[in-house]
């Protein structure tokens, strides 16, 4: 006997969803009931699934909540339409699914869910797998960090430390001799604002250190450079270099993480320091400017006047584990620019036209992020 049009069309359908890898089944909104599995689908199971009941078995299902509409109130006026389209795990097998489902029109006229489900479990473990090594990574680079941290700590600390130590030398020195109190005042005040700033060092250092994950808030750029300075204050000093700041009016807001942006322009103004340490006197001026860099973005650049960055160690100066200094543990700079990169920013380097290098980065603007 001849096949009519409609068993023409269902075989025709069926040799098509016969081929495919994913499990597709179709059934009966109301009910649930199997009209149509692929071979795919009836891999999955050791019966026959066409006339049971569709939930159940191995492929996932959405929850009724999950669906965009309720497939069970769908009239033939109401399809094709989307019911949902996710990720969904097997609590038996443990494996991952992307199941998509449609209403439509079955070849028989009856409204069904035609569902294909596509086994995702390799690039779920792939993903994890990646994800492993992500926060191995960041702990790594975190505790390299923190090492990178406490060899700052004993060096900034020793600073208002020392200072501490000669104000009070210098007011028993006073004491001694028969100074009046009003001589001691000033003296003690500074060494009282020295040891503010060692217990602000180690406030910001613990800040830093027990920080789980960046905390990025809108934060004035002229608070971000006025805090990190402050760090090297004493430091200039003792190096002889002119610290100059430009920073340009009416900045806007940047996104950032305070702490951290704080870390990458101390690490960059000590490499700068670093490179004027055989400058002559009167070049050992180390600028940090800030401007706008359009409409969305702020640019913050360090610029020394030292002995430059050759085109060769140009190219490798952000590699992990590359320096140029003797003592130096070459993750400075890869930190820095992963930090920046955190930020959605750009980490570039480039030779100062007057002599030595600048490095710049851009942040975005508060109002960038909310847009």
């Amino acid at each position: 006997m001849a096949m009519d049009a409609g068993d023409d069309a269902r075989e025709r359908l069926e040799v098509v969803l016969d081929g495919l890898d994913a499990a597709v089944y179709a059934a009966d909104v109301r009910d649930g009931e199997i009209l149509f599995a692929n071979r795919a689908f009836q891999a999955l199971h050791e019966f026959e699934p066409v006339g049971r009941v569709l939930r159940g078995l191995v492929v996932p299902l959405p929850e009724r909540g999950d669906y965009r509409v309720d497939p069970r109130g769908l009239g033939a006026d109401d399809v094709p339409c989307e019911l949902f389209d996710g990720e969904l795990p097997q609590p038996r097998s443990g494996r991952w699914y992307h199941v998509r489902e449609q209403a439509m029109r079955w070849v028989d006229g009856r409204i069904v869910r035609l569902g294909i489900a596509t086994d995702i479990t390799l690039r779920k473990q792939t993903a994890e797998i990646a994800r492993r090594q992500e926060e191995r990574i960041s702990r790594t680079a975190r505790l390299i960090t923190m090492g990178e941290m406490a060899s700052m700590l004993a060096h900034e600390i020793n600073q208002p430390l020392a200072a501490i130590a000669n104000y009070c030398n210098g007011c028993v020195t006073r004491m001694e001799a028969g100074a009046a109190t009003a001589e001691l005042l000033p003296v003690m005040q500074k060494a009282v604002a020295q040891a503010e700033r060692a217990g602000k060092i180690i406030r910001r250092i613990r800040e830093f250190v027990k920080k789980s994950e960046p905390r990025c808030i809108a934060v004035p750029v002229a608070a971000i450079l006025d805090d990190a300075l402050g760090f090297v204050d004493l430091d200039t000093k003792r190096r002889g270099i002119r610290l100059a700041l430009d920073v340009a009016p009416d900045l806007p807001d940047v996104h950032a993480d305070r702490i951290l942006i704080e870390q990458v322009v101390l690490n960059l103004v000590r490499n700068g320091f670093d490179a004027m340490r055989d400058a002559e006197p009167d070049e050992r001026v180390l600028t940090v400017r800030a401007r706008a860099s359009g409409e969305r973005a702020v640019e913050i650049a360090i610029i020394d006047r030292g002995h430059g960055i050759g085109e060769e160690d140009r190219e490798r100066l952000f590699q992990p584990f590359f320096t140029t200094k003797a003592e130096g543990m070459g993750m400075g700079l890869s930190i820095c620019r992963s930090i920046v990169e955190y930020h959605d920013g750009r980490l570039t380097v480039e030779s100062n036209p007057e002599g030595g290098t600048m490095f710049a980065f851009t942040l975005p603007v508060e109002e960038a992020v909310r847009d």
